[in-house]
């Protein structure tokens, strides 16, 4: 199943490097619990997405996930890695509109994109860090002026797994 996950850029180079250390053919692994967000039954409906808006559904996930970054990392931008993760791996809050899900496990062969912003995003993802209080769920964050002015004018932008380095700072 293809999640969508925010990472600090030094969680994500850990990972990467330590699957890069790694001689097991199963790849290197890091700590137990990742959020992130897929396209969920409860998400699917919540959206009234049917099976034909798959890439929409795709797409809000990783909108969703781009917001929880704002929470995750203090790094100037954002990134979101999209990671293939074995079904069996994956735990769901059964009603969560936003996909929410829990893996396990991440490894970093499952990587098969990145999302991160352009450097002229840092104001904004900074003004929508500061106008968020340390509690507030995705759904109030959704609702916050600046998390909005951030979505609306700053989409992630696709990378390939192996630009980590060259990503925007």
């Amino acid at each position: 199943m293809m999640i969508f996950v925010p990472l600090s850029r030094k969680q994500a180079t850990e990972l990467r490097d330590a699957a890069q250390r790694s001689t097991e053919s199963v790849g290197a692994e890091q700590r137990a619990g990742w959020v992130g967000h897929t396209t969920t039954r409860a998400m699917m409906s919540s959206h009234e997405y049917d099976a034909s808006q798959l890439e929409d559904a795709e797409y809000a996930a990783l909108c969703y996930a781009g917001v929880r970054a704002l929470t995750v990392a203090d790094d100037r931008l954002r990134l979101v890695v999209a990671v293939d993760v074995p079904d069996n791996e994956i735990r769901s809050g059964a009603d969560d509109p936003y996909g929410e899900v829990r893996a396990d496990r991440l490894r970093w062969q499952g990587v098969t994109a990145l999302f991160a912003d352009e450097a002229t995003a840092a104001r904004s993802v900074s003004a929508a860090r500061s106008a968020m209080d340390s509690g507030t769920t995705l759904g109030q964050a959704l609702e916050v002026p600046a998390v909005e002015t951030l979505l609306d004018e700053h989409d992630l932008l696709w990378f390939a797994p192996e630009e980590l380095d060259a990503l925007p700072a």
